[in-house]
């Protein structure tokens, strides 16, 4: 887990929820769509629709429709964990980007992923967190370890 040192001073000062978080959310169904790993929602039951879509590749495909935006950064923290845990045990052979962002204040929590794609550039710049100075930013590696 890498984080830029706004997100590790809203993680130090992060305190347990007891908001219910759905479990639709917790534990995602997945589908496979053109070698990519979307999230099952209602609007992608007509996977027709995606192609309709100007994506610029894969990536930018993913990380479009892959993404949830929840009040407070609990909730994204513990949604994030669950998806890796989810992505790791379905996809074990997939190697994944997870992110956690919200404002420097901890608001407007947003939490996605994509696959990590040697032929496609990488949608967040995993060597610099630290130039997003807007942003807290929390990343998630799933590297593959079955070789």
């Amino acid at each position: 887990m890498k984080t830029n040192k706004a997100m590790k001073n809203l993680l130090d000062e992060l305190s347990q929820s007891n908001k219910f978080i759905n479990s639709d959310l917790l534990n995602p169904n997945f589908i496979e769509w053109d070698n990519c790993i979307l999230i099952d929602t209602s609007s992608l039951s007509n996977t027709d629709s995606i192609g309709k879509i100007i994506y610029q590749d894969r990536t930018d495909l993913e990380v479009s429709i892959n993404h949830y935006h929840v009040d407070d950064l609990w909730t994204g923290f513990k949604l994030v964990s669950n998806w890796e845990e989810n992505l790791k045990s379905n996809y074990p052979k997939r190697e994944f980007i997870l992110i956690l962002s919200s404002t420097i204040e901890g608001e407007d929590v947003v939490i996605r992923f994509y696959q990590s794609r040697d032929n496609e550039p990488e949608w967040i710049n995993l060597n610099d967190l630290e130039g997003y100075k807007e942003e807290a930013i929390l990343v998630i590696e799933i590297l593959n370890v079955i070789q």
